[in-house]
């Protein structure tokens, strides 16, 4: 219910921005630009251009430069319609102009001689080539991200359609994206666009994955923690059109020098407009595997999916006022199964009894200790690896592998006293329940007046996953609850000074935050990770799983602004402009502070005596170190692009860009580096 009111109270509070607002414009930073000539081929100027949006209806005008040239910025991507106009010749109409996401359209219109009210209208466009600057990159269709397959519906499985983008998109026998060699990160998508980190593992230009950079409505949806990775995965329906770019010349693009990936979310129209979709897999269609393993009974699919979602857009004020809304969900419950080796109930039972002061028994004494086991598989004892019958015997129930013996903290063999006749361990098929519930909702407001645009854009991802731990034997305390939140909000204002002058402002908001040590309510952080090694199979294992990120503590927040300046200046279009991003890493590494033991064998674990420990400790204390920290940077740049038409078949793209990045700090100032001390004090004498 918290998290359900904080998300309307965030909705609410956007609307309440925009109708403050009194005008602004939408964030949009296609153009159309040309030269405009006579039968003769000699340029037009003082001609009248007017773009008009067949979506919405809104129309832009401008007039020619002594050069014929022209130039009209600040655009949607969609279908247009081009009427050109001077006295002398007919009216010249190009209708179903088609204008592509961040991109500048080259449309040059040549007039007929005629009355001025005569007219020639050319209703079909074929595709046009990409004649006004150098990059290398496509514009991926609302169509082509609705039609064409992507695993869970993720739009960014489809760069790979980009020239110059490379990666083979390729998944593990479990469904699982794989990463490209050598690279770290948290890799592609997992779960749909409910992924917290998207890291799609493509890689463009000749760089790393780390060096893309990913941007929705304009503005920055990069992680801070995982270079190259989106914090905002975009529901299919919510996409209008994506941008990439493997290759960029352009002043505008910074930042990173891998791909440019530019989504821009959908907006609603002057008719109304929506979808559906639906898909359900269960447990009960699905067919038995009859080989479910070595010595295992026979297998299926018992993964219970639904997902589902769909869209809702249109006019609330024909041709002013337009709303788009988008939502999309997923419900995923599964059980895996695995098969283990794990202690028997006489083994936990014999500790309790003979070690009743001890940690291990007060561990085997908590609730949810239990493996989820659905039935025991009998074996012999090559199964775990011994052969030696002086190590183990096969006995009803399980495996003997020796006895309690010697006393608290005090070392012993891996067979103990020797064995007794009692099963240790048991070879066992585990049941590993798995829960996603994803919900994404985006909004969009469009609002038109006269020379200016408002555009209020909004993103909402929530997840609460339920993970088990094969490693620690599928015990329910040692479950893992997750529920993450990433947002973004975008708030655009673009002003028409005049025909050939436009302002474009951004501000923008996104943040990814979750506390599984808050969420994992039913899960037993008291209790250690520990590990029973010494046998040639692997190790049990016992507790939640142990990382500095286990249970994860994580708060990123962006915030973001920007503006240009359009200018048409003769022949030539200046686009001058500069950004102010502020950044706010808040992560806590606390899951190191949790302890990792491991003992050799069951008889060790049993007497308190392990042969390794590992925790975060502060080296001046011993205490539990203090990994909470606050780090902040800031990143400053400013460009000019100017896009100098100097002939109809010839264009410069001329830009200088400046970016800085200040130094790391940290809030509270915790910044420090280690310096060891002289020989024999390279410790205490640290500092």
């Amino acid at each position: 219910m918290r998290h359900t009111v904080s998300l309307r109270r965030l909705s609410l509070c956007g609307l309440f921005v925009l109708l403050l607002a009194a005008s602004a414009s939408a964030q949009f930073r296609a153009s159309v630009q040309g030269t405009v000539t006579d039968p003769a081929g000699a340029v037009v100027p003082g001609a009248t251009v007017t773009l008009t949006n067949n979506e919405t209806a809104k129309t832009q005008q401008t007039t020619t430069s002594d050069n014929g040239f022209y130039r009209i910025s600040g655009l949607p991507p969609g279908k247009y319609t081009i009427s050109v106009e001077q006295s002398g010749f007919g009216k010249k109409t190009l209708e179903n102009v088609t204008v592509n996401a961040e991109e500048t359209q080259g449309v040059d219109v040549a007039l007929e001689t005629g009355a001025v009210n005569a007219s020639v209208t050319v209703s079909d466009q074929l595709p046009q080539l990409e004649t006004e600057n150098a990059n290398v990159g496509r514009a991926i269709t609302n169509q082509e991200v609705r039609r064409l397959p992507q695993v869970g519906r993720d739009p960014y499985e489809l760069l790979r359609l980009t020239p110059g983008v490379f990666g083979d998109g390729s998944r593990s026998n479990n469904g699982l994206s794989v990463g490209i060699p050598n690279v770290t990160g948290p890799g592609g998508s997992n779960f749909s666009v409910f992924q917290v980190e998207n890291q799609v593992p493509v890689t463009a230009n000749g760089q790393r994955v780390s060096a893309n950079n990913f941007m929705v409505d304009g503005v920055s949806v990069n992680s801070l923690g995982q270079g190259g990775a989106a914090i905002v995965t975009p529901n299919q329906e919510s996409v209008k059109e994506v941008r990439v770019k493997s290759t960029s010349y352009s002043a505008e693009d910074g930042r990173n020098s891998g791909a440019q990936v530019e989504v821009v979310s959908q907006s609603g129209s002057n008719e109304f407009h929506g979808s559906a979709l639906f898909k359900y897999n269960d447990p009960k269609l699905n067919a038995f595997n009859k080989y479910g393993g070595p010595s295992g009974p026979p297998l299926r699919v018992n993964q219970k999916f639904r997902q589902f979602g769909g869209s809702l857009g249109g006019p609330i004020i024909k041709n002013k006022l337009f709303f788009f809304f988008s939502t999309e969900s997923l419900r995923n419950r599964n059980t895996d199964t695995v098969n283990s080796f794990v202690e028997t109930a006489q083994y936990r039972q014999a500790v309790i009894s003979q070690r009743p002061n001890s940690v291990t028994a007060r561990v085997f004494q908590a609730a949810g200790i239990e493996p989820r086991i659905i039935s025991a598989l009998t074996v012999p004892c090559s199964a775990i690896g011994l052969n030696n019958p002086a190590q183990c015997q096969q006995v009803a129930g399980g495996l003997d592998l020796g006895s309690i013996t010697g006393t608290l903290g005090n070392y012993t063999s891996t067979t103990g006293g020797g064995l007794d006749g009692i099963p240790d361990v048991q070879f066992a098929q585990l049941a590993l329940p798995n829960q996603i519930r994803g919900d994404q909702y985006n909004t969009r407001i469009d609002y038109n007046r006269t020379n200016d645009t408002i555009a209020l854009s909004t993103y909402f991802t929530r997840r609460d996953d339920l993970r088990s731990d094969s490693g620690s034997r599928s015990r329910p305390n040692g479950d893992i609850r997750t529920n993450p939140l990433n947002s973004s909000a975008t708030l655009i204002w673009n002003h028409i000074f005049s025909p050939s002058m436009l302002n474009e402002a951004r501000f923008n908001f996104s943040r990814f935050s979750f506390d599984e040590v808050e969420s994992s309510v039913d899960t037993n952080f008291g209790i250690p990770r520990i590990e029973v090694e010494g046998y040639p199979t692997d190790r049990i294992r016992f507790g939640a799983p142990q990382g500095e990120a286990t249970p994860g503590v994580f708060t990123q927040n962006t915030y973001e602004f920007s503006d240009v300046i359009s200018k048409v200046i003769g022949n030539q279009s200046l686009r001058i402009g500069g950004v102010v991003r502020r950044e706010q890493d808040n992560n806590n590494l606390v899951g190191g502070a949790r302890p990792v033991y491991s003992f050799v064998g069951l008889f060790n674990l049993a007497n308190d005596a392990p042969v390794f420990e590992g925790i975060n400790a502060d080296p001046r204390t011993g205490a539990t170190a203090d990994i909470q920290r606050y780090f902040r940077t800031n990143y400053y740049a400013a460009f000019i692009q100017d896009d100098w038409k100097f002939r109809p078949n010839l264009t410069f793209n001329l830009g200088l860009r400046y970016e800085f990045y200040s130094p790391l700090k940290e809030k509270e100032g915790r910044l420090s580096n280690l310096t060891l001390g002289g020989p024999g004090q390279e410790l205490s004498g640290a500092t």
